[in-house]
C-alpha cells in the first residue's frame, strides 16, 4: 500500500503543519519515567503553530531533524519539494540520498526549517488570513531584490530583513 502524498486536495494546511511538528518532535528522546505532576501543572501544547524557544530549537537541530519533514512542510507551504529543498539550502541529490538512507537533514537545513516556520507564524500574525500570509511569503518582494520572503529566509540576514518588513507592516513603521 502506498502512502498518500500531501496535496492541497487531500490534506489541509493545518494537518500538514501538525505533521511537520510531529516529525520535528519525533527527534525527542523518550521521556524518563517520573512522578505524576500535581493536577493543573501539566504543560500541553494546544496550538501546533506555537513558536519554540531558542533552547528547544537548538535541541531539535542537535538531535537531527528527520528528512521526512520536507514532504508535509512543502504541502503546508503549497510548493513543490524541489522548491522547498532550495529554500532549505540543499541540493536534490543530497535530499534524495538522505531520504533513501532515512538520515537527518544537515544542521543548516534543519535550522532553515525552523526559520521558515517562524516567519510563517509572524506572517500569519501580521496579515488578516493564512492565505494572505502565505501569498505574501511566496511573492517576490522589491526590498529583497525580487526574491520572495521564503527564498530570502535561507540566510540569517535575509530572515532579519523579512522580520523587519513584517514588523513595519504590522505596526506601520518605515522599512
Amino acid at each position: 500500500m502506498q502512502a498518500k502524498s500531501l496535496s492541497p486536495t487531500t490534506v489541509t494546511r493545518t494537518d500538514a503543519l501538525r505533521a511537520v511538528w510531529k516529525i520535528i518532535e519525533s527527534t525527542e528522546p523518550a521521556p524518563k519515567p517520573r512522578k505524576a505532576a500535581p493536577t493543573g501543572n501539566a504543560r500541553v501544547r494546544t496550538d501546533e503553530t506555537t513558536s519554540i524557544s531558542n533552547e528547544k530549537a537548538i535541541h531539535f537541530i542537535k538531535l537531527g531533524m528527520p528528512v521526512q519533514v520536507i514532504e508535509p512542510l512543502s504541502g503546508y507551504l503549497g510548493m513543490g519539494k524541489g522548491e522547498l529543498i532550495q529554500i532549505l539550502d540543499m541540493d536534490r541529490t543530497t535530499a534524495l540520498r538522505r531520504s533513501g538512507k532515512n538520515q537527518s537533514l544537515p544542521k543548516r537545513s534543519a535550522e532553515n526549517v525552523l526559520r521558515v516556520l517562524e516567519l510563517d507564524a509572524m506572517a500569519r500574525d501580521t496579515f488578516a488570513s493564512e492565505d494572505e500570509a502565505l501569498a505574501w511569503l511566496r511573492r517576490p518582494h522589491p526590498l529583497m531584490d525580487g526574491d520572495s520572503p521564503l527564498a530570502a529566509s535561507s540566510t540569517s540576514f535575509g530572515v532579519n530583513q523579512v522580520k523587519e518588513i513584517l514588523v513595519a507592516i504590522k505596526y506601520g513603521g518605515a522599512v
